[in-house]
């Protein structure tokens, strides 16, 4: 492999030199989604943490200058008999910490995204929300992932970095749907959506971990291969809009919305677009999901195709 670090290692130099002088090197994140080539020219920022969610052997073949491995199986786990879900805050807190993270930490998350059904995105926004519902004010995903990093012709290194933040959580409840809230959601006009496949939704077909077919009653079908393209990135905002309409999400964009799948991972990529592309205001993700709702034989489920 060809490391191709020494431009990069002068751009940091003078970053953090400068801001050794300055006391400040930052530009705040500009959206929620950057380009390559912006981190590019931000790498030597002070107050930049990038976070390699692959797999720890990715991570030691070539990446990032400067990024930390957080692999992705470390952000979920099994709670109460549900598994992957979002750790106890004081968990998840200690793991941000352990990857660098802090509370002025400006972070940007990235994966492997070339993946079948969104697979990849779905680590990237499942660990912006977690972020988010914890409180933190400061992240992106970089736009096409890894891959797309490697096509702008990014630096690459096989140089680890550790560091150690002070992250402190501040849950914000108004992100996150409990099982009980979900129960109550059936009857008040919230709007469930369901962004597993097509095929999963109308019970044809289920993941094996899944203990019944079909879908919560009600919920409306915005499905993982209306928001992913072949190449795992969104597709484009205007025909994520367009979907949305045609899967049956509210037009007012204060309407409460509950996304779900089968574990919150597909149902991350849902509340991201709902949330950061299209402009909802009052989206909470249902991190127990079909996982949880299919086990509990007291809550109804229905197949075949949504109202």
């Amino acid at each position: 492999m060809t490391i191709k670090i020494s431009m990069w290692h002068r751009k940091l130099w003078a970053g953090l030199c400068l801001g050794a002088l300055s006391g400040a090197a930052f530009a705040a994140l500009p959206a929620p989604l950057v380009s390559p080539h912006w981190l590019q020219g931000h790498l030597g920022d002070k107050n930049l943490v990038v976070l390699d969610l692959r797999p720890p052997k990715d991570y030691a073949a070539g990446h990032i200058p400067g990024a930390i491995s957080a692999p992705y199986v470390h952000w979920r786990m099994m709670v109460r008999n549900v598994n992957r879900m979002l750790p106890p805050i004081r968990v998840i807190q200690a793991y941000l910490r352990s990857v660098g993270v802090s509370n002025h930490s400006e972070v940007v998350i990235y994966n492997d995204i070339d993946t079948p059904m969104g697979l990849g995105l779905g680590a990237e926004t499942r660990a912006f929300w977690t972020l988010k519902v914890l409180g933190h004010k400061g992240e992106a995903l970089l736009d096409g992932g890894f891959g797309a990093w490697q096509q702008d012709h990014g630096p690459v290194t096989t140089t680890a970095r550790q560091a150690h933040g002070n992250f402190v959580a501040r849950y914000q409840p108004q992100l996150y749907a409990t099982l009980q809230q979900v129960r109550a959601d059936l009857h008040h006009h919230v709007v469930l959506v369901d962004n597993r496949p097509m095929h999963q939704i109308v019970g044809l077909t289920k993941a094996p971990f899944v203990s019944r077919y079909g879908h919560i009653p009600g919920a409306v079908p915005y499905p993982v291969s209306w928001i992913v393209g072949p190449t795992g990135n969104l597709l484009p905002k205007a025909q994520l809009a367009a979907l949305a309409r045609l899967a049956g999400l509210p037009q007012n964009r204060e309407a409460p919305v509950v996304t779900y799948c089968n574990t919150g991972h597909w149902a991350s990529i849902g509340w991201f677009v709902a949330t950061q592309e299209l402009g909802y205001k009052n989206v909470r993700l249902y991190d127990g999901s079909m996982t949880q709702w299919a086990y509990h034989r007291r809550d109804p489920i229905s197949v075949g195709f949504v109202n």
